[in-house]
Parts: structure tokens; C-alpha cells; sequence
């Protein structure tokens, strides 16, 4: 098991500054939040790396692409180099978010259609759920999975966007696998909020997963922080995971 801690916790900072600032909450993992923005340079990406002593644990793509064809492409395109930038830093896990429109028929085509393009490249890619996408709820990733899937496909659980879907710890063992990846996320009256400060009962979801064997990586995207506390929030959070997971 792994704990990394996304640059998309600092939002107002440039990827190198959000790599040193995840070395000063203590986190020997991170996790670079890419999005749709150009990819840095594989040289400058381990460089920071090797200089804050952390290891890459995932890669976070962003949104899967949508209904366009040339989009489609364009945005296959970007996850195979989002991939392809992780090994060459020894990482092989890439996460991306399911897409709002389409259907899963035509989702499930696309997902065949990366795993051809990928080849051989050693990359597990991990599709992470909202309400109001293709994958919402437990069912979703079901009739997805049951349609065929090449392997190296995983969920990446969201408790926060679980919880706004009207699921949580009880369903978990419904996914047709277990997550890959798990974001630390909660929330309060529909607004993100800090580990342990909202309402989603995120003790609950660990206890769930360390019952299941959990032996993915956990990552903290913090959000709902106020921007002057974002830092100390940071390792607070870290600090919180550890008291409930056990070090």
C-alpha cells in the first residue's frame, strides 16, 4: 500500500512547486495531476523527483475523452503519452475520469481501442467515477466490466462523488474488481471538504478496504480547504490517514 498526495492539492502552484511542497507534508509518493496541460519534461519530472526524494506513484489524465471523433483521438492520444511519460519514470498507473456523455457500449469500445493502442506498454489504466458520468454507481462499472475489458483496467474509487451517488462503504465489494487506486476524498452538504471533516464516513470506507486486502495506492487531492491553510491541511490529512489506517 501506497500513500501519495496529487499536486492537484495546490492548486495555485505549478507542478514543481506542488512536488516540494508534498516533500514538506512528508508524503514519499505523489501523484501529478496533468490534466489536458502540456506534459513536463521527462528529464525536469525526475530531476524534482530525485531532489525531493518522492516516487511517482500515478498519473492523473484527466477527463476520458467524449463523443467527437477527432476529440476522441486527440484525447487517446494524450492518455498513451500521460502513459508512456509514467514509465519512463517507473510508474504504470494512470487515472481518468469517466467521461459525462455517450454511452457505455460506446465507452467500453474506446477503452478496447486505447488498450490496442497501448501495446505492450506496461500501463494499468484506472477510471475514476462521478455522478453524472458513464460510472456512477456500482452498476455502471458492472455492465462496463461485463461487456469485456482487457485487464489492465481498474476503478479508482472517489468516496466523495460514492457518497453524492448514494453509495459508500456497503457497496464496495459490488465493483466487478477491486481499485486500483482510492482518493481521499469527503465532503459536507454537497461541498468537497478536508479527510475527516465531512459527512461521508471515510473510517468506514478503510475499514472496508483493509478487510478487502487493500494493496493499492491511496491518494489525497485535497480540496474544500480554505488557501491560506492548504499546507498544514496537507499533512494534517496524512496524519489523519495513518491514525485510522495504521502505519
Amino acid at each position: 500500500m501506497r500513500f501519495a498526495c496529487s499536486t492537484a492539492s495546490f492548486p495555485a502552484d505549478a507542478w514543481v512547486r506542488a512536488c516540494q511542497k508534498a516533500a514538506w507534508a512528508e508524503f514519499g509518493c505523489v501523484e501529478l495531476a496533468v490534466g489536458s496541460d502540456p506534459l513536463p519534461e521527462e528529464d525536469a519530472l525526475r530531476a524534482r523527483l530525485r531532489a525531493e526524494n518522492l516516487e511517482l506513484a500515478c498519473l492523473d489524465a484527466g477527463e476520458f475523452p467524449g463523443d467527437g471523433e477527432e476529440e476522441a483521438l486527440a484525447g487517446l492520444a494524450h492518455i498513451g503519452r500521460v502513459a508512456t511519460l509514467g514509465r519512463a519514470l517507473d510508474c504504470d498507473v494512470v487515472v481518468v475520469t469517466a467521461p459525462a456523455g455517450g454511452s457505455l457500449d460506446a465507452f467500453g469500445g474506446r477503452l478496447r481501442l486505447l488498450d490496442r493502442a497501448l501495446g505492450g506498454l506496461r500501463a494499468e489504466i484506472c477510471l475514476r467515477h462521478r455522478r453524472e458520468t458513464l460510472l456512477a454507481t456500482p452498476a455502471d462499472f458492472r455492465t462496463l466490466w461485463e461487456a469485456g475489458l482487457p485487464d489492465r483496467f481498474r476503478p479508482a474509487l472517489d468516496p466523495a462523488a460514492a457518497h453524492a451517488a448514494g453509495w459508500g462503504a456497503a457497496e464496495l465489494r459490488e465493483l466487478p474488481v477491486t481499485p486500483k487506486v482510492v482518493y481521499l476524498s469527503d465532503s459536507r452538504s454537497g461541498r468537497a471538504a478536508p479527510p475527516g471533516d465531512g459527512e461521508v464516513g471515510l473510517p468506514r470506507v478503510l475499514g472496508e478496504l483493509r478487510d478487502q486486502a487493500f494493496a493499492g495506492t491511496f491518494v489525497l487531492a485535497l480540496q474544500g480547504a480554505d488557501p491560506w491553510e492548504v499546507e498544514p491541511r496537507v499533512r494534517e490529512a496524512r496524519e489523519w490517514f495513518y491514525y485510522w489506517w495504521g502505519s
